[in-house]
């Protein structure tokens, strides 16, 4: 590869020379002649801008990746989890891509050497970091959506198989170097076959690499879809337990505010999780709207009495519906709030407000 460069500047270099002999001696100049001169040494030129380009990009080494500040993935909303998730599959692709390329470039004169083993390496590792990284964000998105993104996580399983395959690719390329690594180190001349293993696996990456760019091309499009008919689902509930007085309805929304509590116990939220938060909270907004004016036996401890409770009832639907969309710490912030705007909890004989903590 690097004596390509040598060579198609000496072929310039005798060129030019030869060209400038030749302009002593010659009274006249065969115009066929010249224009054969001008079309070569375009060609040449062509040649030589090329060689410099193949020169750069053999110096023009990939930055090493480094890994970030450690994120801890229960404070993201599923979006962000997501986004992050077609960022490292797009980089992986991008990286493989950039690695075949510089299989291809080494093997192009038929010939391997140690330098350019390195070079491939370089590559090869980071679109081997990348395929990992996008595998490992994959398993956090699974441990925390598992039981309540059905269609994502059946689109990110999709994806994650591609990604398998790219990988196993990524290793061929990766046994076919050791090999020759380990032939050059020993002085021995290179099999031909050798370097055609070496272009059969890039050829290989590169189309794997493709397909899971097809298959990735719509994952967001897909996780909103599934956060749409999560929403869907829930807004078609109908109460079917009205509070029929202020202790009730106020019980009704703590019974509310435990239960998203538990659900957020272990950091995940499931289907029927969800569905039974969105079927309490469709009863105590009901209740909050029925029976929550401000004339209760609440007065002077707490909002019912002094408060209308109307002014709560969207509250329910807000939470539930950050719940369906994955916004769980928007949820768990909401919660928290609301819990402290209904000050007291009845007391469990339902007579009226507890002590305040």
């Amino acid at each position: 590869m690097k004596s390509k460069i040598q060579i198609i500047v000496s072929v310039i270099l005798l060129m030019a020379v030869t060209l400038a002999c030749g302009a002593g001696g010659a009274a006249t100049e065969d115009p066929n002649a010249a224009i054969n001169t001008a079309v070569a040494g375009t060609q040449q030129a062509s040649a030589l801008a090329q060689a410099t380009v193949n020169s750069t990009a053999l110096t023009a080494m990939p930055a090493t990746p480094t890994p970030g500040p450690t994120v801890e993935y229960v404070t993201l909303t599923e979006d962000e989890l997501a986004a992050l998730i077609d960022e490292a599959v797009a980089e992986a692709v991008t990286a493989t891509e950039a690695t075949t390329s510089s299989v291809y470039y080494t093997t192009s004169d038929d010939a391997v050497t140690t330098e350019e083993v390195t070079y491939v390496y370089d590559y090869y590792y980071y679109a081997d970091y990348y395929v990992e990284y996008a595998e490992d964000l994959m398993a956090e998105y699974y441990a925390l959506y598992s039981d309540l993104a059905y269609q994502s996580i059946a689109e990110m399983q999709a994806i994650e198989a591609e990604l398998e395959q790219l990988n196993t690719t990524l290793s061929s390329i990766d046994q076919s170097l050791q090999e020759i690594s380990s032939t050059l180190s020993q002085g021995l001349e290179l099999a031909e076959s050798t370097i055609t293993q070496l272009e059969t696996a890039a050829s290989e990456a590169q189309a794997n690499a493709q397909e899971v760019k097809t298959q990735a091309q719509d994952m967001l499009e897909v996780v909103k879809a599934d956060q749409q008919s999560r929403v869907d689902a829930i807004s078609n509930i109908q109460p079917n337990n009205i509070p029929t007085d202020q202790i009730a309805a106020l019980q009704s929304a703590f019974d509310f505010i435990d239960a998203a509590n538990a659900a957020m116990g272990d950091d995940k939220l499931s289907q029927s999780e969800l569905m039974n938060l969105a079927q309490l909270g469709r009863n105590a907004q009901a209740g909050f709207q029925t029976v929550g004016g401000g004339s209760g036996p609440f007065a002077g401890n707490g909002p019912a009495g002094n408060i209308d409770l109307n002014q709560f009832s969207g509250r329910f639907d807000e939470i539930t519906t950050q719940f369906a969309r994955g916004e769980i710490p928007q949820a768990r912030g909401g919660v928290n709030q609301f819990q402290a705007s209904l000050g007291n909890r009845p007391s469990p004989g339902g007579g009226g407000p507890g002590p305040r903590p």
